[in-house]
């Protein structure tokens, strides 16, 4: 039986593509239970955690869900917000608009996510290396 040559590209992409599955089953694990597993919220929490605590405007936090409508943005800011996974304030420098950022509880789920979408990422693209 003859072996066939691999492909250093593709095994790479293969490779890759699991590691993308990581993140996604991270996740559903972080997030199937909370009604925030829809790959919109993605965008918004992650832009709220590289703030590292700071917030944003609420208006720009609507921006911050790609893919869908202003309503639809509004509406799943209004959700988070409502169950406690945003945090909504004052704007200390203009008493006209309002704060957004992520909860401490949300903090703790994301970072669940992180942590093992990350090390999943990091195997199955370590093993691509190893061939």
């Amino acid at each position: 039986m003859m072996k066939m040559k691999t492909r250093p590209l593709e095994d790479h992409r293969a490779h890759f593509l699991r590691g993308l599955r990581e993140v996604d089953d991270a996740w559903v694990a972080a997030f199937h239970r909370t009604g925030f597993g829809d790959v919109y919220f993605s965008r918004l929490f992650t832009e709220l955690w590289l703030l590292r605590g700071g917030a944003v405007p609420k208006s720009d936090a609507y921006g911050l869900v790609q893919g869908v409508s202003t309503q639809t943005a509004m509406k799943y800011v209004r959700q988070a917000t409502a169950e406690g996974y945003l945090e909504e304030f004052d704007n200390p420098d203009d008493g006209r608009s309002r704060l957004i950022r992520m909860s401490p509880r949300l903090r703790a789920l994301f970072d669940e996510f992180i942590d093992r979408a990350s090390s999943g990422f990091e195997a199955a693209l370590s093993s691509s290396r190893k061939r």
